[in-house]
């Protein structure tokens, strides 16, 4: 008889269970290190066709001279093979509606492009708007262009496209990670930090009565926790808040609207605490014949009250403001639409 050698069933599954933990380790680093080296060639590649493209507008003297965005793309898209354009208003119909930057202290930031609409929001003071449009190779790209660029001699600049435009281009089109040096190229900088509604040193949203959600559903219950209902007026307002990119305010910065919004009798300005009244008051003249809020309106903050069906509130009148309710703490029923909103950027 002769012995014949072979693996047992254990040390098979233990072989084949080290091969899956070997792979699961180092398959993820292998895919990312693949897709940085294709995202950065198709960023080489975009620089060129764009170098070229206007390499040769200025070979035809089209580079320069036009007043907008709008009016440059209608010649540029003769020059590259532009297959869909959007206007500011559209931003997110030619391009993913959400990118992701790193900020200044390396914390990771949730972009909507829908509020890239001017230059401004691209780092630059061209007073013209944003397009975004889609290469036919399936590139995205988000431009702003600089009405005073100057002419650039086409043989000898390579690099004039910096000088009249602002871009972000997604190499991957819509498609993830949407990452500022990721996939995305970033020419200029993401600036929000204009305002449609500044009140004082602060920017809040225009008010609103808030449509209520239904917080017995698992979806809703993001917005309140703790109140499960199905008209929830108080969860609507901080729903809307969130798909603008803003909250509703605390207590503590509803008291702080006050010493923006009113002086007293004589003028001076008035400090607020949160659940404190004031009356005598008047609002301030760059704000008399526009309020930036319904003067009479109840409303929202953030922050629960005593009961799970409360919610705190302010009130704001012609010449007065409180934080009354009528169980005495300051807080409203959530489930009553008497209450208005206003959304505060974070």
């Amino acid at each position: 008889m002769t012995n014949k050698h072979a693996f047992t069933l254990a040390e098979v599954l233990i072989t084949l269970a080290i091969i899956g933990v070997v792979a699961v380790l180092t398959i993820p680093a292998l895919i990312q290190n693949h897709n940085e080296k294709v995202w950065s060639t198709a960023k080489d590649l975009w620089e060129k066709k764009l170098t070229e493209t206007v390499r040769r507008m200025n070979i035809d003297g089209v580079m320069t001279g036009h007043k907008s965005t709008e009016d440059f793309m209608n010649t540029f898209k003769n020059y590259m093979k532009v297959i869909k354009t959007c206007d500011n208003s559209e931003i997110k119909k030619c391009y993913s509606p959400k990118i992701v930057q790193t900020g200044s202290d390396s914390e990771t930031i949730e972009v909507e492009t829908s509020e890239l609409k001017t230059a401004e929001n691209l780092g630059n003071d061209w007073e013209t708007n944003t397009m975004s449009f889609v290469v036919a190779d399936g590139t995205t790209v988000i431009m702003a262009y600089n009405p005073n660029c100057p002419y650039a001699d086409p043989i000898e600049d390579q690099g004039s496209q910096v000088s009249c435009m602002a871009y972000m281009v997604d190499v991957n089109g819509k498609k993830g990670p949407n990452k500022v040096t990721k996939d995305i190229k970033l020419i200029g900088q993401i600036s929000l930090s204009n305002c449609d509604n500044p009140i004082g040193d602060m920017c809040f949203s225009t008010d609103f009565k808030p449509t209520p959600i239904d917080t017995t559903l698992d979806e809703n219950k993001q917005y309140d926790e703790n109140y499960a209902v199905t008209n929830n007026y108080w969860a609507g307002a901080k729903k809307a808040c969130a798909d603008m990119g803003m909250s509703l305010p605390t207590r503590t910065q509803l008291a702080q609207l006050v010493s923006n919004l009113y002086v007293d009798s004589n003028g001076n300005a008035v400090t607020i605490g949160i659940s404190e009244y004031k009356s005598g008051l008047k609002i301030k003249d760059e704000y008399k014949s526009n309020p930036p809020l319904t003067l009479g309106g109840s409303y929202w903050s953030s922050e629960d009250g005593a009961g799970l069906y409360h919610a705190f509130y302010r009130e704001f009148n012609s010449t007065s403001t409180s934080s009354g309710g009528a169980n005495g703490d300051g807080s409203g029923i959530k489930d009553e639409g008497y209450y208005r909103a206003i959304c505060i950027s974070n």
